[in-house]
């Protein structure tokens, strides 16, 4: 995990077979599968770029105010790597 990131390949090396994808700011949410993630986008994906390709169409991602700023996460992940 260069950089503290974790990688798609990290995620599915740990066994995780989907991610729950949510906003705190909306009520946007999905369920996404690691396998077509890793397929896409590649095992060395870091989930900071993942999120901002998932989050890419939000109108929020350029939201002028910080606390206005689209917040997408992958709440499943801080069980699987605390």
């Amino acid at each position: 995990m260069p950089g503290g990131t974790i990688s798609l390949g990290a995620v599915e090396a740990a066994g995780v077979r989907s991610l729950d994808v949510r906003c705190n700011r909306c009520n946007r949410r999905g369920r996404l599968r690691v396998d077509h993630l890793v397929t896409q986008h590649g095992a060395d994906m870091q989930i900071p770029e993942l999120l901002r390709i998932i989050a890419a169409d939000c109108p929020k991602m350029t939201a002028a105010k910080v606390h206005d700023v689209c917040g997408v996460h992958l709440p499943d992940l801080s069980t699987v790597f605390l």
